[in-house]
């Protein structure tokens, strides 16, 4: 009588007892498969089944070795495993109904791709949510991700924390405080205190987005990429994007590149790794130990000839202490050699300043590193105050260690022309095979001296002096005017009044020096300060985010 009893309670309380289902308002029943043993409690109202229990709501099927109901909660213990379809999650101890339960003891949730394990999970059957907390490991595509508290929301298809967690992906490793897997989108989107770690770099970020179908990551906020065997090489960018399938870097709006004692900052840098090629826009490179500038509004690099080719207004900044040397062309070359040396070579240059009194143009620019000169060849001019000096091939020597000496001599090689202007119509004229000019403390012109098939015209008051000889001297005094002038070696002298017509060398030519070019020596010092303005804010967000 009593096991009658037993029956017709359970099929009233199991079978007959019905749970509205909130998303499609159809009534379900909880089914009894099978259980090896049925006991009741008549003083709790309890009952239990014990034995290899099998229950089923919907297409929900839980299994267990003994389950306890009571007050509309079933108490699940020992081998708990709730499946449906290819889904399942296995646990020691369940708790609930399966509208609302918990699972507890080493649980393990299979679905589709993502395996998830935790001590606890809470699933939520009406919000479709679950949450799984404490030692929480997801295992997702090749992502492995630990953390100690996660949601899951299967209506959204969506994983989430905001708690400190690890991320697990190849050769990567990534730290974060806050995160969401888009399932169905396949996407990662990582936000506050973002730490990826290489084998080569490590990554800092605000920000994270990882597109795991096409292999990419977008940085939308501030990213620092530092280099791991070297912590003073980085790359700070305000937005980027990686794609590691196609192997294209692209850094947008500000991008700053650290790299032994150089600095290269841009608005849009491109690179791809697999042609070793890329570009970049707005540059200016620093050189803080030699103190030079490269500027230009386009930079294109390539790795493999290790060659960087500036256009649109190129420039070269030497910062001296009382003088700068600044280059202005069309074209600059730079190419960097297996032994670290390496060329910048200028294409029509506009305009170049030595310090603030020497200015000239030329066809081509060179400069080796091995050297301690630069060169000047395709019709080169120089000025200085009211002086020109022409030749075939002009060289500026210089001191490797100046303190605040820098320039050292000038050399002028074949058809040498030095002309000073008296008035409009009057010049001192010199001609000679090879021309040496060299440089007092403050880096100024102090003495020329000329060499071979000397001639010249030199105004004295109303008397021309046509002289020709083999070595000619010229001093200058402070105020850069002729001193003295000497000559030695088969010296020829003629005294010419001057009339209306004032005769002039065959290869005389005067022309007048671009003062305009002096302007942009003062944009160059305001985008050199904007840049350092910029640097120190720079500074000050890496300090916050690296730490």
């Amino acid at each position: 009588m009593k096991y009658v009893f037993l029956i017709s309670t359970i099929i009233f309380l199991f079978l007959n007892r019905t749970y509205s289902n909130s998303v499609n308002k159809v009534r379900k029943t909880v089914q009894i498969i099978h259980a090896d043993l049925i006991q009741n409690n008549d003083q709790n109202q309890a009952f239990v089944l014990i034995g290899n229990v099998h229950l089923k709501y919907d297409k929900y099927h839980l299994f267990c070795d003994k389950v306890i109901y009571n007050n509309d909660k079933y108490y699940g213990y020992g081998n708990v495993r709730l499946e449906s379809g290819k889904n399942k999650i296995i646990s020691q101890n369940i708790v609930g109904n399966f509208f609302d339960f918990q699972l507890s003891g080493k649980v393990v949730l299979y679905q589709g791709k993502i395996k998830l394990t935790a001590e606890i999970i809470h699933y939520n059957f009406q919000k479709k949510l679950l949450q799984a907390i404490n030692d929480v490991v997801l295992f997702f595509d090749k992502i492995k991700l630990t953390t100690n508290i996660l949601k899951y929301n299967f209506i959204l298809n969506q994983i989430s924390y905001k708690e400190k967690s690890i991320i697990h992906y190849g050769d990567y490793i990534i730290y974060s405080k806050e995160g969401f897997f888009e399932i169905n989108k396949k996407k990662i989107e990582l936000k506050h205190e973002i730490k990826l770690i290489s084998n080569n770099y490590t990554v800092y970020a605000k920000s994270l987005e990882y597109l795991l179908k096409q292999d990419q990551v977008n940085f939308y906020n501030t990213a620092i990429v530092v280099q791991n065997k070297n912590i003073n090489n980085f790359i700070y960018a305000k937005k980027a994007l990686f794609s590691f399938r196609k192997k294209i870097f692209l850094f947008k709006n500000y991008v700053s590149i650290h790299y032994n004692d150089k600095i290269m900052r841009g608005e849009y840098l491109f690179f791809d790794q697999k042609k070793k090629y890329g570009f970049i826009n707005n540059l200016l490179l620093e050189d803080s130990k030699k103190k030079y500038f490269l500027m230009s509004e386009y930079g294109k690099f390539d790795f493999d000839s290790g060659s960087l080719i500036l256009k649109n207004n190129p420039k070269i900044v030497k910062i001296l202490k009382n003088n700068s040397v600044f280059i202005y062309s069309n074209i600059l070359k730079i190419n960097v050699r297996k032994n670290h040396t390496y060329s910048i070579q200028a294409f029509s240059v506009k305009s170049f300043f030595l310090n603030e009194s020497i200015q000239g143009k030329c066809d081509f620019f060179n400069y080796e590193s091995s050297n301690d000169y630069v060169q000047f060849n395709g019709n080169p001019i120089f000025w200085f105050q009211n002086r020109q000096i022409t030749g075939k091939i002009i060289y500026v020597h210089f001191f490797k260690n100046e303190n605040n000496n820098f320039l050292k001599n000038i050399k002028i090689v074949k058809n040498v022309f030095y002309a000073e202007k008296i008035n409009s119509k009057e010049f001192n004229q010199i001609e000679g095979d090879i021309m040496t000019g060299f440089f007092n403390k403050e880096n100024f012109l102090d003495k020329v001296m000329i060499q071979g098939n000397i001639n010249s015209i030199i105004h004295f008051n109303k008397i021309i002096n046509k002289m020709s000889c083999g070595i000619l001297s010229i001093d200058l005094d402070e105020s850069k005017k002729i001193r003295k002038i000497s000559c030695s070696k088969e010296v020829r002298s003629e005294l010419i009044p001057i009339n209306k017509e004032t005769p002039n060398l065959s290869g005389f030519s005067w022309k007048e020096k671009d003062k305009q070019k002096n302007n942009e020596k003062l944009l160059v010092y305001k985008e050199i300060d904007k840049y350092k303005k910029e640097n120190l804010l720079e500074k000050e967000e890496i300090k916050t985010m690296i730490k």
